[in-house]
């Protein structure tokens, strides 16, 4: 049986930082959609390290099976040239315990040391970070 969507994101490129804003309550089915459009738009960073920016003060969390898709996503987005990923988040600590089952670094067999993830409370707080890292939405890589 398969399942609509639920859930919603909007997902762009600005500079050389992909802009994901997640809202609702996710279920696999949004998760492909997602991973799709993604990998999709990641291709026109031809190789060359980037950075992702998503916002998921109004995301209501996803399904376990979620997880797992984002973790593979997450991995093929660094096999691609992600190198750093800015979360910005509400105070609670569901979402990011949530989100931490998707970092691949927590997973013993594989190592990747250009990537690194950080957790935000604030827009401006991870825009400024990923800026120090050499990221911005500003910038135009991309001819």
């Amino acid at each position: 049986m398969q399942f609509p969507p639920y859930g919603n994101y909007s997902v762009d490129i600005s500079g050389n930082v992909l802009e994901v804003f997640a809202v609702g309550a996710w279920n696999l089915k949004t998760t492909q959609i997602f991973v799709e459009e993604m990998h999709s738009l990641i291709k026109r960073f031809e190789g060359k390290p980037w950075a992702a920016l998503m916002d998921g003060r109004r995301w209501v969390l996803a399904t376990p099976d979620c997880q797992t898709c984002l973790s593979e996503a997450i991995k093929t987005n660094i096999t691609m040239g992600l190198c750093r990923s800015a979360y910005v988040l509400d105070s609670g600590m569901v979402k990011k315990a949530h989100l931490e089952r998707t970092h691949p670094s927590k997973q013993r067999d594989l190592e990747f040391p250009t990537y690194e993830r950080q957790y935000f409370e604030r827009y401006f707080q991870a825009l400024n970070w990923l800026h120090q890292e050499g990221f911005s939405p500003i910038n135009s890589p991309m001819k």
